[in-house]
């Protein structure tokens, strides 16, 4: 049995989620947790990590039953846990709960994504009206002033609001530095993908022949994914999703140029300043590592 590094200490319980599905959670060593913001690269991050576990471009990944989302309760707690335990390659699992609710295990492997927060809002918002069934509404109204208001001002833990996507960040910081904690940012991902991808498998100490690397690089592209959102969507053919394949909506950045107003760009570095007032830390959470 892996030993805990480090416990929950605080519990997250608002809408679907409840951190304290992950007592029930039975850890083996190298098992990899993926943590981010929602909408900040999960998906992609989970895709990478089921291709390169299997080294085949065509895997069908399965995430939403193979590589759970531990925190969400759709699912009853035993079916997931069953169906974890009778797995017998490398695991991986998902959450989206800031690290002071998850526990840290010293011989897992943990990879954090972020992404620009005005990214994560607008993909959000595509999210939410892709949903078949009503989630988040409340937090994602029509009127697009609202929205954003919403997104600035809100204090709910779910729903990537500004708050929770900078809580989340900032646990992630005060576990630094960690020889099993990889961060990683989307736009970095976007800039260099066989680089970025090359490193989730540094980290997780799995090795490929170049050839057959450059494989999964392109079967872990937005267009393949895309194209074959029956295997690399969550939940796909569950109808969960209004539409699969809009799952993946555009893969671009700076979704916000000529939606927001002078004003609400105003408001939101105002907000920021006050939230994360470390410069350095702010500008690598907007843009990852410029090349």
């Amino acid at each position: 049995m892996p030993s805990l590094d480090r416990p929950p200490s605080r519990t997250y319980r608002e809408g679907i989620v409840d951190s304290t599905r992950w007592d029930a959670f039975q850890p083996r060593d190298g098992d990899i947790v993926v943590n981010t913001p929602p909408k900040s690269g999960t998906t992609w991050t989970q895709s990478i990590l089921a291709l390169l576990i299997s080294g085949d471009p065509g895997v069908a990944p399965d995430l939403s039953m193979q590589c759970p989302w531990i925190d969400i309760h759709f699912r009853p707690l035993d079916e997931v846990m069953a169906r974890l335990e009778q797995q017998t390659r490398r695991r991986h699992v998902k959450s989206h709960t800031p690290f002071d609710g998850v526990p840290v295990w010293d011989s897992l492997r943990y990879i954090a994504v972020y992404r620009h927060p005005l990214d994560v809002h607008f993909s959000y918002r595509k999210h939410v009206a892709n949903m078949g069934a009503d989630i988040h509404r409340e937090y994602y109204p029509e009127d697009s002033d609202e929205c954003f208001r919403i997104f600035l001002e809100g204090e709910h833990e779910d729903a990537a609001g500004l708050q929770s996507i900078l809580a989340h960040y900032r646990q992630t910081l005060t576990l630094e530095p960690r020889e099993n904690l990889l961060r990683l940012h989307y736009a970095d991902m976007q800039r260099d993908p066989a680089g970025q991808m090359a490193r989730i498998a540094a980290h997780v100490g799995i090795q490929h022949p170049p050839e057959q690397l450059a494989k999964l690089v392109e079967a872990a592209s937005f267009e393949s994914m895309k194209a074959n959102a029956d295997r690399f969507a969550p939940s796909a053919g569950q109808g969960f999703w209004k539409n699969d394949a809009a799952f993946f909506d555009s893969a671009t950045s700076n979704k916000w140029e000529g939606r927001l107003s002078a004003a609400q760009l105003a408001a939101y570095d105002a907000r920021m300043e006050v939230l994360v007032p470390d410069r350095e830390a702010r500008a690598w959470l907007e843009w990852g590592v410029p090349g």
